[in-house]
């Protein structure tokens, strides 16, 4: 809240200036309504108390307005006191009659901080007394230190004055104002500032906050929207004055040209900010290419600010912001479809924004009154968009680590599910491998090694069952002279055949086993009876005496059968020994037959 003070004003009760009224009433008064004040009158809006005149040279003096014939117009002809972006300066007529019983003094406030020069020529029967106000007059210099143009009335009982103001603005010639009794004005400003300290507390909370997450985080948009915030709230320190008042008061030439400057700045950090927070980049790459450019033209905009006429800045401003945000409204529903983090928040938040860019550019142009919403609408659009943009970040932040937890969790499922496959693959390869140590590699029988393993495990097995096992030694006749007719190719698949045949007459609880060249073996658990096991050998033999047909040959082998038969008290290499004896006296009875060995 600024101090009271009311700096003096220029009373200029000299001899000349006495004439100088004197002859402008003679000359013949104009009859003009009066506000009448008295000790309790209310807050007095300006609107429809005022008559107006439009001086587009800027050339009228006070002599000038202050005649008879000066082409004033009761506000009454207009919607309201908003003549939006004209050239030249706008000149106002209040009367006024005090009906006080003692000297009061009264205060005139113009409600919009950002005209240029106000100047105060309060004309009485005394002389005249001029003021005056504005962002580019220092603000040592305004006749009361205040935010907004602002002026003291002191009116003696029964005396009348009547106020001209002249107007000089290169912004919105936006003129609504009040005149209202001093402490009606102290509650209106201390809740006004009231108000604006909330507000820009809420944005550095919110900003510090921010920050905070970024050092943090180090994630960018965070760092994005902090200086998009910074940007914004420039703007509006230069919007409602409390710039020109606290920050940069004495530079009081430049006051006016801080507002369209950071507020363009505003419109391309938002840009920055919503490719960051959107990451239309990866999300949106055509739309991402659109957005840089519209930076490469808004960063030009924030240069023409700064060397263009202010009227002409200030409506670049307007043309500038409103399109950024419609643009950026545009991509967040986008995003809203691609189902982007935080695109729902984010699309309100600047559906609040364009709200109040929207009602404050078209009030600018004077297309819409001017009244309290419309001339805090962007303060109320803007409060909305940074909350609304502090939740769609934290939003944004919490989805894109559900989303990379998510992802973690399905890389562990899918490392877990490799190395699940790698060591089944180990482990198939290792049984392979092991399959193939015990494998006889031309016939796919077990070798003589895993036949000298299961021969035991099997003997030791039948000894404890009191079981009969069978060993049966097999030697191929005839086959040398097939190898040597038609080649060891052919003769492999001879052996080959053997040993499919073997698997197919043999027992599924026998295992068959080549222990080289032509000599074969098969092991029989369980047999019931010697006899039991010469049938077993018989079938074998019949099977294995059909004839072959190889590569369009038919070929024939006999096979000499010995069979060795125990309970298991003898060891493998005997029993083997005693098969292979039985074996030779097959083939001394003359091959093709089988024996049994005797104990």
């Amino acid at each position: 809240m600024p101090a009271n003070r009311r700096p003096t004003a220029d009373f200029s009760v000299s001899l000349p200036g006495l004439l100088m009224v004197l002859c402008l009433l003679l000359a013949g008064p104009a009859v003009h309504a009066e506000m009448r004040l008295a000790e309790n009158t209310p807050t007095q809006d300006l609107y429809g108390q005022v008559d107006f005149l439009a001086d587009p040279q800027g050339t009228s003096s006070l002599a000038d307005v202050m005649r008879n014939d000066a082409p004033f117009h009761t506000s009454l002809t207009r919607r309201d006191l908003s003549f939006g972006y004209i050239p030249g300066v706008i000149w106002l007529r209040l009367p006024l009659l005090s009906e006080a019983k003692h000297t009061r003094t009264w205060r005139l406030e113009l409600s919009y901080a950002s005209l240029d020069e106000v100047r105060l020529y309060d004309v009485g029967a005394d002389g005249i007394r001029q003021s005056r106000s504005g962002d580019t007059v220092p603000y040592a210099q305004r006749s009361v230190g205040h935010r907004n143009p602002v002026f003291d009335i002191v009116l003696q009982p029964g005396e009348r004055r009547t106020l001209y103001l002249r107007v000089d603005s290169r912004g919105s010639m936006t003129l609504s104002g009040t005149l209202m009794s001093l402490r009606d004005f102290e509650q209106h400003s201390q809740i006004g500032y009231l108000v604006h300290a909330i507000y820009f507390g809420v944005l550095i909370a919110l900003g510090l906050y921010n920050l905070l997450l970024f050092l943090a985080l180090r994630e960018r948009p965070f760092l994005s929207y902090v200086s998009f915030m910074f940007a914004f709230a420039l703007s509006v320190l230069s919007l409602n004055g409390l710039g020109a008042q606290y920050l940069w008061s004495q530079a009081a030439p430049w006051s006016n040209r801080m507002l369209p400057v950071s507020l363009t700045l505003a419109a391309l950090l938002s840009v920055v900010f919503a490719r960051s927070f959107l990451d239309t980049r990866q999300w949106l790459p055509r739309w991402d290419k659109g957005l840089l450019v519209l930076c490469a033209a808004i960063a030009a905009a924030v240069l023409a600010t700064i060397v263009l006429p202010v009227q002409r800045a200030l409506q670049l401003m307007s043309l500038t912001g409103l399109s950024a945000t419609l643009t950026l409204l545009l991509t967040s529903f986008v995003c809203v479809g691609y189902r982007v983090p935080g695109a729902r928040l984010f699309a309100l938040a600047w559906l609040m924004l364009l709200s109040g860019a929207v009602l404050l550019a078209l009030r600018n142009f004077a297309l819409i009154p001017s009244n309290f919403l419309t001339l805090y609408s962007m303060q109320i659009g803007s409060g909305l968009e940074m909350i609304l943009l502090s939740f769609a970040l934290a939003a944004r932040f919490n989805e894109l680590k559900r989303q990379r937890e998510a992802a973690l969790q399905l890389n562990e499922q899918v490392l877990a599910k490799r190395v699940t496959e790698r060591t089944q693959a180990l482990e198939h390869a290792n049984l392979r491998l092991s399959e193939l140590a015990m494998q006889d590699p031309l016939t796919g029988l077990a070798n003589r090694t895993a036949l000298q393993q299961y021969l035991e495990q099997a003997l030791a097995r039948s000894s404890r069952r009191n079981e009969l096992l069978a060993v049966m030694l097999i030697d191929l006749d005839g086959f040398k002279p097939i190898n040597d007719q038609h080649g060891h190719a052919f003769g492999d698949q001879v052996l080959a055949e053997v040993a499919r045949r073997m698997r197919q007459y043999v027992r599924d609880v026998d295992l068959p086993a080549r222990l080289g060249g032509d000599e074969f073996v098969v092991v029989c658990e369980n047999v019931q009876s010697a006899d039991a096991a010469q049938d077993l050998a018989r079938r074998l033999l019949e099977g294995l005496d059909t004839p072959m047909y190889l590569e369009g040959r038919a070929v024939r082998v006999g096979a000499s059968i010995g069979v060795a038969l125990t309970q298991g008290h003898e060891d493998a290499t005997d029993l083997i020994r005693l098969a292979d004896s039985a074996m030779y006296q097959a083939k001394a009875q003359g091959r093709n037959r089988v024996c049994l060995a005797q104990p």
